[in-house]
């Protein structure tokens, strides 16, 4: 494949960050290095061909008429592109197969790895096809169902000068328990025309505004203008969504909840045992055994909650239910032709804690593959990378040190090294006379040690404030380079979880889109061969 790479600066090791660094370690070793958790953990690892088209070939199956029905309604209203709804038509034929990606719906996209896992489930795609021979579509699916508002109920957006600030949602736009999926658009209105304001004078200014106007049009809560958005950035690439609150789709999920409740207690039972099988190697359990009792939620007027399992039984089917994070994959495997799902940390985690769950529910499940990750570079750290040299992730991750190594570089010629001859002339007197003052007093050397050690204090004092007068020099002609720190790495994560899916739109259009799934299909290539790369791309 040919990529369109002008947006890379630079691939770097994948990068983990706290609290995923040593999960996410270990568990994409595993699955890019074909080690013994890929082969006993999940049943198919990315990299075996023959295993993932003998999956492919198991999971083609036309989609059930109410749910294939409900979905073409769902994208027509939605406004989809005709490659969407070709390749939804494909779905439901049993035609095709397909890569998935799941976020809650959030304000603005959500954050980046939205954006970014969107992306992973079209490179995914087009490497299942190519490997198979069997047409794979990517999917997302838009957890709704979620109802932890303050998870969602925040993103961050800067404006042309990289100040940064976070745009939330208010209380009232959500009452405890209701689903995040249903919150009202008009306080999604008032947030969109905050970061428009923020992002006015950014070369994709008018086209994110009308990407935005379009689909909060088409929207009649949060999970549908999610669910558009989506559809929207991925016209091109025929991207499918699915909002499980159709009433068809909750239908269609019901049998596998059903099999659950037959065998609840089996299910959980396996899944603790697997979890505390992977805590010595993951340094803790993925799905802790708490939030194993019940794995379904009653949705009752809008809102959810946990429900026992003796209560689900017998309630029958006279009460609406939902899975949890631990069902929610089986659900999906079991309704959908999924053969593959593109997975942060911790998705990769709990999945790798369910396999035999999927095996007593007899659900066939997708391989899972890490997903494309990537932090974004303005052109003001490009410039700064250009002017010192530095390595492009060093930028990221120490941008002060960087910025405190290029202000001293740029110190007046000679004015550092007659500083440090002064100093070095002074402290070397000083141990002379130190010497030559014993002959009067024993004691005096202490005395003029104790000098000595003040006056180089004053000199480091001297020397800092050189460097502090250039660095005040130098983020006066470039004043987006003290803001780099928090750009970059906000609140010392990666940027992808704090950052709008929509910011880097603001710079560079609805085009970008095409080269971000150009390069998640050349990393999904690379798991295949054991690369697993973190991206810096160019805004």
């Amino acid at each position: 494949m040919v990529t369109r790479a002008s947006i890379v600066r630079a691939q770097v090791v994948g990068r983990p960050e706290p609290p995923f660094d040593r999960l996410f370690d270990f568990l994409t070793h595993e699955i890019v290095s074909h080690g013994a958790l890929a082969r006993v953990r999940f049943p198919v690892s990315w990299s075996e061909r023959d295993r993932l088209a003998g999956l492919v070939a198991a999971k083609r199956m036309p989609l059930p008429t109410d749910l294939a029905e409900a979905l073409l309604d769902y994208h027509q209203r939605l406004g989809a592109s005709h490659a969407s709804k070709a390749a939804l038509e494909r779905l439901i034929r049993g035609e095709a197969v397909c890569s998935v990606a799941g976020q809650q719906p959030a304000p603005l996209g959500g954050p980046l790895y939205a954006l970014h896992k969107t992306a992973a489930a079209v490179g995914i795609a087009r490497r299942v096809a190519t490997r198979s021979g069997v047409p794979c579509v990517p999917l997302f699916w838009t957890h709704v169902d979620d109802s932890d508002f303050d998870e969602i109920r925040s993103i961050a957006a800067a404006d042309a000068t990289l100040a940064l600030r976070d745009l939330t949602l208010p209380d009232h736009a959500h009452r405890a328990g209701s689903l995040v999926g249903n919150i009202a658009i008009e306080p999604l209105q008032v947030l969109g025309e905050e970061a428009l304001a923020r992002w006015l004078g950014l070369p994709g200014h008018a086209e994110v505004a009308r990407l935005w106007q379009g689909c909060l049009a088409a929207a009649r809560d949060l999970g549908e203008l999610h669910s558009a958005l989506m559809l929207r950035l991925f016209a091109e690439q025929g991207l499918v969504v699915v909002d499980p609150r159709l009433p068809a789709f909750r239908a269609a999920a019901r049998s596998v909840i059903d099999r659950y409740l037959l065998r609840a207690e089996e299910c959980s039972q396996a899944v603790r045992q697997a979890g505390a099988e992977l805590e010595p190697a993951l340094g803790r359990r993925p799905l802790a055994d708490a939030s194993l009792e019940s794995l379904v939620f009653a949705l009752e007027d809008g809102t959810r909650r946990k429900v026992a399992v003796a209560e689900a039984r017998a309630r029958g089917p006279g009460v609406l239910l939902s899975p949890g994070v631990a069902l929610r994959p089986v659900v999906q495997d079991g309704v959908l032709p999924t053969v593959a799902m593109a997975c942060g940390p911790g998705e990769l985690a709990y999945l790798a804690q369910l396999k035999e769950a999927y095996q007593i529910l007899d659900v066939r499940p997708a391989c899972p593959v890490p997903r494309f990750g990537a932090t974004w570079v303005p052109p003001a750290a490009v410039q700064l990378l250009v002017q010192s040299g530095v390595d492009p992730w060093e930028l990221v991750a120490t941008t002060d040190t960087v910025l405190r190594r290029e202000a001293e570089r740029l110190l007046p010629r000679g004015v550092r090294a007659e500083l440090e001859r002064i100093r070095a002339d002074a402290l070397t007197g000083l141990e002379r006379f130190s010497t030559l003052s014993a002959r009067l007093d024993a004691s005096l050397p202490q005395l003029v040690e104790s000098a000595r050690g003040k006056i180089d204090y004053q000199f480091a004092r001297l020397a800092e404030g050189l460097v502090g007068k250039s660095r005040h020099r130098l983020e006066r002609e470039h004043p987006e380079w003290p803001r780099l720190r928090y750009y970059l790495l906000p609140g010392d994560k990666l940027q992808e979880r704090r950052l709008a899916s929509l910011e880097p739109v603001a710079y560079r259009g609805v085009a970008l889109v095409a080269e971000l799934c150009d390069l998640a299909e050349s990393h999904a290539e690379g798991l295949e061969h054991g690369a697993h790369s973190h991206y810096l791309l160019e805004l």
